[in-house]
Order: structure tokens, then sequence, then C-alpha cells
């Protein structure tokens, strides 16, 4: 890569991890700043992080504002409705809530993780049955090959031994990989039946997701 290039990329990943634009900083809207990032759930080091993207047009954050601001945002933020979404998309908690409503929220955030691990284990069994599904099939083909070359009228008693060693082989791999479709089905089966009992649990307090 040549310098111009990998100059040119370091400055996009750079501007990639700004936490903030240099219209933004120099606009100075400190309370907005604030009140969407206590929407988001970030941290007070978030502060911090605004301070180094604005630092290089010359910008100080203001705290007064952007923490008062910050505040209402997480009142948004922290409401049990909200810890389920958090726990169910697989977002991380920064421990940002007050005593007062943290409850609530961990509470969500707990209920959203169970349905989160119960998707992630359908799509995982899913994903499990289509690998073995693929490998009995990969299989087959192969030992259909090996079955065409020993009808080969030329072959040694050698030659015929290591093919038909390759051929239990093959059919042992495909017996396995068959075995292994049907454990997935099965896994795939009890995932989507937790998921059905959770959103049967959880779709009254929390809605559809």
């Amino acid at each position: 890569m040549r310098p111009s290039m990998m100059l040119t990329a370091a400055l996009l990943l750079l501007a990639g991890c700004a936490t903030m634009s240099k219209d933004a900083c120099l606009q100075g809207d400190w309370a907005g700043a604030g009140f969407k990032d206590g929407e988001a759930g970030y941290p007070q080091s978030r502060l911090d992080e605004h301070a180094k993207a604005c630092a290089k047009v010359g910008v100080s954050p203001d705290p007064v504002p952007y923490f008062t601001a910050r505040d209402q945002g997480l009142k948004l933020y922290c409401t049990q409705d909200r810890g389920f979404r958090e726990g169910r998309t697989g977002q991380s908690y920064a421990g940002v809530c007050p005593p007062g409503d943290e409850r609530g929220f961990l509470v969500g955030y707990a209920d959203g993780k169970l349905v989160q691990a119960a998707v992630e284990r359908v799509s995982q069994a899913r994903s499990d049955r289509d690998s073995a599904d693929h490998r009995a099939e990969k299989r087959d083909k192969e030992a259909l090959g090996v079955e065409e070359e020993l009808k080969n009228p030329a072959l040694n008693d050698e030659q015929k031994k290591e093919l038909r060693d390759r051929l239990n082989r093959l059919r042992s791999e495909r017996r396995q990989a068959v075995e292994d479709g049907r454990r997935a089905d099965w896994a795939e089966r009890d995932a989507e039946r937790e998921v059905d009992e959770l959103t049967h649990r959880f779709g009254p307090r929390y809605g559809g997701w």
C-alpha cells in the first residue's frame, strides 16, 4: 500500500472512531449530546471521548449542561422495557442507572438475555443442521465416486482394498453427519419451544419482538 493510501486509511479510521464530528463540536450543543448519550446508556466517560474528539478543533465540552441533560436521558434508558430491549439485542450494560431505577432495568435486562440466548440457540442449531446436511451430501457424492472407481476392471487387489477402505470411511462419515443433523433438529425444536414459552411469558409485559 502506498504511503498516501495508508494515510488516507488512517484518517478514515480516526474519523470513524471519533464520537463527535467537527461540526457538532463547533456547534457546542452539550445539552443535546448529554441527553442523547444518557438515552443510549453511555457511561460518564463518554464526555472524555467527546473531549478528545473536539480537541482537534480547539473545543472543550461544557460538563454542566451535558450532565444535567444526561440525567434526563437516563430516565428514558433506565426502564424495565428498555432493559429488556438491551438484553434481547445483546447490548452491554455500563451500570449507569441510579439505584432507584436500576432494579427495574436489570429485571428487564435479565428477561431480555433469556430471550437472546434462546434465539441464539435456534440459530446455532439451524447452522449446525445445515452444516451436517452439507457434509452428508458431500460424503454421499464422494462415496458414489469411489463406487464408480471400483468398477474399473484394471484395478489390482491393493487398489481395490484402498478404495474399499476409503468407501467405508466415507459411509461412516456420512452416517455421523446424518446423526449430527438429527441432533441439530432436536436442538432446534427444543430451542423453538423455549422461544415460544418465553414469548407467551414475556409478551404481555414487553409486547412483540
